[in-house]
């Protein structure tokens, strides 16, 4: 199966470029930010890290606004229908919307909106209740088929990547019910409190959880152990052949952004990635940072989209 590859991404992080010449009359006001998710998750983490750092660097107020639901669609589609002044920004899992691509009624990441710039891959893990009597993979899918259909776990949303995760690992014998939320963050709540029996999040969310005692992170759900956890193995260490495409995170503009305002802002993201204290708080939020010119982050989209619609076929998933 195709996939957005960890080389892919390296290779993006890695990539040099001239910017255009940025627009000197922008910004002239604050500049929102919609996060489409709540509050408590990665991609929240990750936004309040630029937030600072980017209002400094345009001179500028970012304010980030947080407009949870739909896995994303709906913060997405507010900015789809904002003036292209540069003034409303979206800051996204790429990746969910990506999923949707060429559904009827769907948001077109490269048409409904403008790419910016990629800024963060994610690593998603599947994380089991304190409590559960399982502490590996290897146990999760032996009492799971002891167990058939009395399993839950925990999404941001229908058509999400975590909901995906969930539907290739029912396709590997592992027998769950699907509950979705808002966000990873009221979904990780919900299994410390014990209303859930699973989650599939990312690290970056699960891990002081972990810390605690409140959670079990099971494994990862990339190709390779990350290297920042890798006490914590890969799902397909327990289910040969178990993969998925890598979510990352990005910002986008209203469609028709002018190409001056999209390359001042992409200067200024990748600037504010490339910088080592930065890089070192991604790192320690169990992520690591991308970088790509507005060309190479369509290309990346493109790939994202042909990726995960290989698994939506396979796993049979309806979208919303």
């Amino acid at each position: 199966m195709n996939r957005i590859s960890l080389p892919l991404l390296t290779a993006l992080a890695c990539a040099g470029f001239a910017p255009h010449a940025p627009a000197q009359e922008y910004p002239a006001k604050p500049i929102r930010l919609v996060v489409p998710f709540p509050p408590g998750g990665a991609i929240d983490l990750t936004a309040r890290l630029f937030q600072p750092r980017l209002t400094a660097a345009l001179g500028q107020p970012l304010i980030v606004d947080n407009r949870p639901g739909a896995a994303g669609a709906i913060g997405a589609e507010s900015v789809s229908r904002a003036a292209p002044d540069g003034y409303t920004l979206l800051y996204t899992v790429g990746a969910d919307l990506a999923i949707r691509h060429g559904k009827p009624g769907a948001l077109d990441l490269t048409r409904d909106l403008t790419p910016i710039a990629a800024a963060v891959a994610s690593v998603s893990c599947v994380a089991a209740r304190a409590d559960l009597p399982v502490n590996s993979m290897g146990e999760l899918i032996d009492y799971a088929r002891h167990n058939p259909g009395k399993l839950t776990y925990g999404s941001s949303g229908i058509g999400s990547t975590q909901h995906l995760t969930g539907e290739r690992l029912r396709q590997h014998g592992i027998d769950i019910v699907h509950v979705p939320f808002k966000g990873v963050a009221p979904a990780l709540t919900a299994l410390v409190a014990g209303q859930i029996d699973l989650v599939v999040t990312n690290l970056a969310t699960a891990m002081p959880q972990l810390r605690q005692g409140k959670v079990k992170v099971l494994a990862v759900t990339q190709p390779i152990r990350f290297e920042g956890a890798r006490d914590i193995p890969a799902v397909n260490e327990a289910l040969p052949g178990f993969d998925m495409p890598i979510a990352w995170y990005g910002f986008f503009g209203p469609p028709k952004l002018p190409a001056a305002i999209v390359a001042r802002l992409n200067a200024e993201i990748v600037k504010t990635l490339q910088a080592p204290e930065l890089q070192g708080r991604i790192a320690d939020a169990s992520m690591s940072a991308i970088f790509t010119t507005p060309g190479q982050f369509v290309a990346l989209i493109r790939d994202t989209a042909e990726a995960y619609g290989k698994v939506v076929k396979a796993a049979g998933v309806q979208l919303e």
